[in-house]
């Protein structure tokens, strides 16, 4: 990764990008279900696009408005902090033979070759999977490779699936591939030292990998690779950054957000954690919208949520999901009596809270014990009263988050090379490769030795 063309240092992109942030915050700064609750969208302005669909699969949000300042300010301001990365092609030569779908099997094969690739460079002999899960990612390594792996994983199920997988599929492995049950920390170091010489007598230098890395596990592969000396190279996919640890609950701070003093001096003096909270780590990690033939979907989903939102604010529920996919909306076609059936009776948890007073608006929020008839009906009725307007305003949303997505996430890597650097390791930086296409979460951090 390097900076763009109108920057020659670190702060100074970073302050930009501040700057860039804290003025339109108002895209961001806010779960995207209280779009409804909260107006946020009413603030779009749409009056040069009462004439234009903007759910045409030929819509570009650019193009159309070239003649508006306030979008032509943004683009402008957005395309001197875009970072280029070369797009990455396909590969069909390998094979994986895995009950897996074809975004994994390309992010396992992709990854599989860089590492390959870094390790014959820097001379590492083994390589340490971060977050095994099923082990397919270490198969596929040991299958292109024949470097020893030892896959870590901290979920039972998952390290006992693993080696039941290679009993049963990969036998000529087991010798090379190990498999441990360990969560990772940032003191994990000790531990690794440990396994690695219990399991591998032979390792002299080592890769770190993770495919996914969640939320910090980047980060504390990272202080890990700082404090081995036999770690000599790293290669992450880092994912789920809105879920990283926060430090303090009052004021919403991360502990692993900022990392570098460089943005830290920014951060601060900018007053940066008033906007970079959650949503705005959660954007970083939200799917780039690939195909303008996708936003009739979004739309629905961002709207559908919000509709639930109106009526749990309105009778002082709490939503929670009841699963990780609380309502399988692609197989509802965007029909919202069939979404709100399934949310009120499948998906979420509507839980009572206490009565409260907002004295400011002078409205008392009352309880309700839920009934899910009840609640759907209501549920149908809020959503038959949005106005075409209301669905046009929220794909321009859409449309403008996507733009910013590339941008945040690429500010919080940068952060993070900039971390390695300031702790003597120069030879750090972030590339794509896997096809964006394919996969959302295409960027993988370098580092070595």
């Amino acid at each position: 990764m390097s900076l763009p063309v109108h920057f020659d240092s670190y702060e100074g992109y970073f302050d930009a990008c501040t700057q860039f942030f804290e003025e339109y915050e108002n895209l961001y700064n806010f779960a995207n279900t209280d779009v409804l609750v909260k107006g946020i969208i009413d603030g779009i302005c749409i009056d040069n696009f009462k004439d234009v669909d903007v759910f045409e699969p030929d819509f570009d949000l650019r193009s159309e408005t070239e003649d508006i300042e306030v979008f032509n300010d943004f683009f402008n301001k957005l395309d001197k902090l875009q970072v280029e990365y070369n797009n990455v092609e396909l590969n069909t030569e390998y094979k994986i033979n895995a009950p897996l779908g074809p975004k994994k099997k390309h992010e396992i094969i992709c990854l599989a070759k860089e590492i390959g690739r870094l390790c014959d460079n820097i001379g590492c002999d083994t390589v340490v999977d971060f977050g095994s899960g099923l082990g397919y990612l270490d198969q596929v390594i040991f299958d292109m490779t024949h470097y020893n792996v030892l896959g870590l994983e901290c979920n039972e199920s998952h390290y006992v699936g693993a080696k039941k997988r290679q009993n049963k599929y990969h036998i000529d492995s087991t010798s090379c591939v190990k498999f441990i049950k360990h969560r990772i920390t940032e003191h994990s170091h000790i531990n690794l030292k440990d396994f690695l010489s219990d399991k591998f007598q032979n390792c002299n230098s080592f890769c770190i990998t993770g495919l996914h890395a969640c939320a910090d596990l980047t980060v504390d592969a990272m202080n890990i690779f700082l404090k081995m000396e036999n770690a000599r190279a790293m290669i992450l996919m880092p994912c789920c950054y809105h879920k990283m640890r926060i430090e303090n609950l009052s004021d919403g701070k991360f502990s692993n957000f900022p990392l570098s003093n460089c943005l830290k001096e920014v951060y601060f003096k900018k007053r940066g954690f008033e906007y970079m909270k959650i949503p705005f780590l959660r954007l970083a990690a939200q799917p780039q919208l690939t195909s303008q033939s996708d936003i009739r979907n979004l739309v629905f989903n961002l709207l559908a949520r919000a509709v639930l939102q109106i009526y749990a604010c309105k009778y002082n529920y709490k939503i929670k999901r009841k699963k990780r996919k609380a309502v399988r909306v692609k197989t509802i076609l965007n029909n919202f009596e069939s979404y709100a059936q399934d949310a009120c009776t499948e998906g979420f948890l509507f839980m009572q809270e206490n009565l409260e007073i907002d004295h400011f608006n002078e409205s008392i929020f009352y309880n309700k014990p839920f009934d899910a008839k009840v609640a759907v009906e209501e549920l149908n009725s809020i959503w038959h009263d949005l106005s075409p307007v209301t669905f046009k305003k929220a794909a321009i949303f859409i449309l403008l988050q996507n733009q910013l997505q590339p941008i945040i996430e690429n500010f919080i890597l940068l952060d993070r090379i900039v971390y390695l650097k300031e702790n003597g390791l120069l030879n750090t930086t972030c590339r794509k490769i896997v096809n964006a296409n394919i996969s959302p979460r295409c960027l993988a951090l370098y580092a070595h030795k």
